[in-house]
């Protein structure tokens, strides 16, 4: 196997980060609809009514599931990340991983109302995609290793 230039690799992370960081700004895209609707902007109002307490519920699943979720990009991350060519897609899959996290808040707000709970979750996603955005240093490192390993085969 050939070693990846790496110019290819400084685009493929080029555009895995522009994907990356388009990705993030709907985080911030769910925000404003949340504030627009909170606000009486756009008009929509959830009535949870009997069902609030299902509801919470819900919430509280929903966010069991995305604290869950922290482990499971952890354990995505360990084994897409061998090798070169995965990187990419793996990076892209990581950030729909952080991304849900804030959709699971889109979907309670609509279901409560309270924005305060979508924010909770808002918050959850940008830190995952913190913890786990890529960086350009680990990804050569990688190169590194999988081109000596093919060397001294």
């Amino acid at each position: 196997m050939t070693k990846v230039p790496s110019k290819t690799l400084q685009q493929q992370f080029k555009t895995t980060n522009y994907v990356g960081l388009a990705m993030m700004a709907s985080v911030f895209l769910y925000a404003v609809i949340v504030l627009a609707i909170d606000k009486g902007y756009i008009p929509y109002k959830a009535q949870p009514g009997a069902n609030i307490g299902t509801f919470t519920n819900i919430k509280y699943i929903l966010l069991v599931l995305a604290i869950l979720q922290y482990f499971a990009i952890n354990f995505f991350q360990k084994f897409s990340f061998k090798s070169v060519a995965y990187l990419p897609p793996g990076a892209i899959i990581t950030f729909a991983l952080c991304e849900a996290v804030s959709i699971y808040g889109l979907v309670v707000f609509f279901l409560t109302g309270k924005s305060n709970d979508f924010f909770i979750f808002m918050g959850l996603s940008l830190l995952y995609f913190y913890l786990f955005y890529p960086k350009y240093a680990n990804w050569e490192k990688l190169l590194d290793q999988e081109y000596s390993t093919n060397q001294t085969t």
